[in-house]
């Protein structure tokens, strides 16, 4: 991106964003808020009315009872994700991670002396984790398990199957799951399947993450939520008050009044993503890239190990011969040196332009090869 700010005309595919823009009835009640005198402190858990909001939508879209006092609002999911971590692991501990995965998740854990250990999602698998894999890295020092579905960078989505398996093994070795539920309204095969649903019974051992950024288009009002354990509601509030104190009070008023009105736009940019990954994936195909089609989120990653390059190499060739930038991989962990990621969200246009520009780009790499 640092070169990239340089250059002139470039086409981006890399940046995780909608490119649509907050629905007018969210922004309305943003300024509501403020000519109303939301502008204030709230407390560290965050405005009643709020976690009533997602506590309703919990109830309406998991058929998940949950009151209030395990609700958490949060100034982003990384907030949200830095104080469950806080809160479940000591310095030493281990946490588990998908390898691919987002990068956040390593550096959170690397920050507070944690160690992160990564677990293996394979394309052959569609990037879905198997439990043996998991269980053949958990050690004594394991505290939580990071699960990320729908999944940045690889759009794998877990069904009830796989979410059952998962919570068997970490109730077999007594671990914590941290689930980030980010894309939750962004899934075009099925529908989203939180662990809250699956196994009501282990809610003190999860803790779901939520938030506005993706399914919103909210990503600039820094706004997310973590259903938690109840016995960890009090910790996890008062580690906020060092980290953030409480998320923005207007921006929180601009979230309940997207839980409480219309889904329409909701269901109109998941239909919009579907068709521009479908597009994507088409021509992807043309060019004859090895990729695996996401069930959710609006990520393709990219495997281009035939070119010869690792994923840096390819991403910054790609960027000066075709001023086209795409996510190099390497940096969501050991398996992505040789994958890149283009995000799907953008407008469709760049999208097919982006994608023919680094078709032609890789064939002119893959020839010369053979």
């Amino acid at each position: 991106m640092n070169i990239a700010e340089n250059m002139e005309d470039v086409i981006e595919l890399q940046i995780g964003e909608p490119s649509a823009h907050t629905p007018m009835y969210i922004r309305e009640a943003a300024v509501k808020a403020m000519d109303e005198g939301f502008t204030h402190y709230t407390s560290n858990a965050g405005l009643v009315s709020v976690r009533e909001a997602i506590s309703r939508k919990m109830k309406r879209e998991f058929d998940v009872n949950v009151p209030i006092n395990r609700i958490i609002v949060t100034a982003g999911a990384v907030s949200a994700l830095n104080i469950s971590l806080l809160s479940l692991v000591e310095s030493g501990e281990e946490v588990l991670i998908p390898d691919p995965g987002y990068p956040n998740y390593e550096s959170l854990i690397r920050i507070q002396g944690s160690v992160p250990v990564f677990y293996p999602t394979k394309q052959e698998n569609d990037f879905l984790p198997t439990v043996s894999d998991i269980e053949s890295v958990i050690t004594p020092a394991t505290k939580a398990i990071i699960v990320n579905s729908p999944s940045n960078p690889t759009g794998a989505v877990f069904s009830e199957k796989k979410w059952k398996d998962i919570l068997d093994l970490a109730k077999k070795h007594e671990l914590y799951i941290i689930s980030d539920e980010i894309y939750d309204g962004i899934i075009y095969e099925g529908s989203h399947i939180s662990p809250l649903a699956v196994n009501p019974a282990m809610e003190d051992q999860i803790i779901s993450i939520f938030g506005f950024s993706k399914v919103y288009a909210m990503t600039g009002w820094r706004l997310a939520y973590a259903i938690v354990p109840e016995k960890l509601f009090s910790l996890m509030g008062k580690l906020q008050e060092p980290i953030t104190t409480c998320a923005s009070s207007i921006s929180q008023k601009a979230g309940e009044a997207a839980l409480n009105g219309p889904q329409k736009f909701v269901d109109e940019m998941r239909e919009v993503y579907r068709q521009s990954r479908d597009v994507a994936c088409e021509l992807l195909a043309l060019y004859n890239f090895n990729y695996v089609k996401p069930k959710g989120a609006f990520y393709i990653p990219i495997d281009i190990s035939t070119t010869k390059l690792n994923a840096k190499e390819f991403t910054l060739q790609l960027l000066h011969s075709e001023k086209v930038m795409v996510g190099s991989c390497d940096t969501f962990g050991p398996s992505g040196s040789n994958i890149i990621r283009i995000c799907f969200a953008g407008d469709v246009e760049e999208l097919k332009e982006g994608i023919k520009r680094m078709g032609q780009f890789y064939q002119k790499l893959i020839n010369k090869h053979d």
